[in-house]
């Protein structure tokens, strides 16, 4: 619409001799090129040369050699707009196609988990901060093993494919040793030694290890990463951690596990960079309290919506990183949970303060 808006305008401009200017008539095709293929460029590039030209014939300046040097340009840059329409529909067209291969390959590093595992209720959410593609490196797994169950989740650093070739080493690994490895320790360090050879100078993933035994017993094994979140059933939100840095996955052979207990109607998060670096346009990061409600929703799944929601209207939808959700709930009866309880207390009238963090150290 644009480029025959223009086309029309110069031809009215071209009715005055003074106003002759043909290399004008070249805009159009340029405008059509940004977004176009050369077909349609290439019509307007032919109505842009045949308007140069009938210009000069109705205002009689045919003859002049200048005024055919300035048709001459038209012809070269129409031409030229219309390689360049050929040369983007094709980058495009390669680019779909490389995106479209990434995303499959994203799929299957991260299919979708079982809705439960041995009376353990599961949820897990993948969020791209990349409009346009749900590319990145973030990763997560849960495997029942003798032990118990294991699970995963790591953040590779990067995106595109080589973040992913990276992402789908490390689950490879781990899903050969989790069921092999008597500990989380040295799952871990299997793990690590694993992709160390494919890992280069400046790449570094960073993950968290949770084996969950038929006890109610949680041995984690933290590789750099940020530690997951417990929500008692009392309403109290934790930060699983014994206070100890451990380096990422693949820069360190020697982990140290810990243990914590949770109980029916307890739910873990394990979670990547996109939800506690999330800023506002002011820069505060999300607050824990939105967090906890969140985790507070009726079911798993409808506790990760209203977290993502939460997320995309603190950042207004401007997400800077990937966000890799994995939601863990003891199987309890309704009552006993901590959504049955502020069911209860709202159904009563009363308000639930929001859960607060606490230190664990055990």
């Amino acid at each position: 619409m644009a480029a025959a808006l223009w086309l029309l305008l110069c031809s009215a401009l071209h009715v005055r001799p003074e106003m002759i200017v043909p290399a004008l008539f070249s805009v159009a095709p340029l405008i059509v090129a940004t977004v176009a293929d050369e077909r349609r460029t290439a019509v307007f590039a032919g109505a842009a040369v045949a308007l140069a030209i009938g210009s000069g014939w109705w205002q009689g300046v045919a003859g002049d050699a200048v005024y055919w040097t300035r048709v001459a340009a038209v012809c070269i840059i129409s031409t030229m707009a219309v390689v360049v329409a050929a040369v983007r529909r094709r980058r495009e067209k390669r680019l779909a196609r490389m995106t479209a291969i990434a995303e499959a390959s994203q799929l299957a590093l991260l299919p979708p988990l079982p809705p439960e595992i041995t009376g353990i209720n599961i949820a897990a959410r993948y969020r791209s901060a990349a409009r346009e593609a749900s590319v990145g490196g973030d990763l997560y797994e849960i495997i029942p093993t003798g032990h118990g169950i294991r699970v995963i989740i790591g953040d590779v650093r990067g995106k595109g494919l080589e973040a992913i070739l990276l992402a789908g080493q490390v689950l490879s690994a781990f899903r050969r040793s989790a069921v092999a490895m008597p500990s989380m320790e040295q799952l871990a360090g299997e793990v690590g030694r694993a992709i160390r050879p494919h890992v280069g100078e400046e790449d570094f993933v960073t993950a968290a290890l949770v084996q969950i035994a038929h006890g109610g017993e949680l041995t984690v094994v933290n590789c750099g990463h940020h530690p997951p979140l417990l929500l008692r059933h009392c309403g109290d939100l934790q930060p699983l951690t014994d206070g100890k840095a451990a380096l990422p996955l693949g820069l360190e052979d020697d982990f140290i596990a810990f243990t914590a207990t949770w109980s029916p109607g307890d739910r873990l998060l394990l979670y990547t960079d996109g939800l506690v670096e999330s800023r506002d346009q002011h820069g505060e990061f999300l607050p824990e309290s939105e967090i906890a409600a969140a985790l507070l929703a009726a079911d798993c799944d409808q506790a990760l919506d209203t977290l993502i929601t939460a997320v995309h209207r603190h950042t207004g939808g401007h997400g800077h990183d990937d966000m890799a959700l994995l939601l863990l709930e003891h199987g309890a009866p309704p009552h006993s949970s901590a959504n049955g309880q502020q069911a209860a207390a709202q159904s009563a009238g009363k308000t639930v303060a929001a859960p607060r963090y606490a230190a664990t150290s055990r």
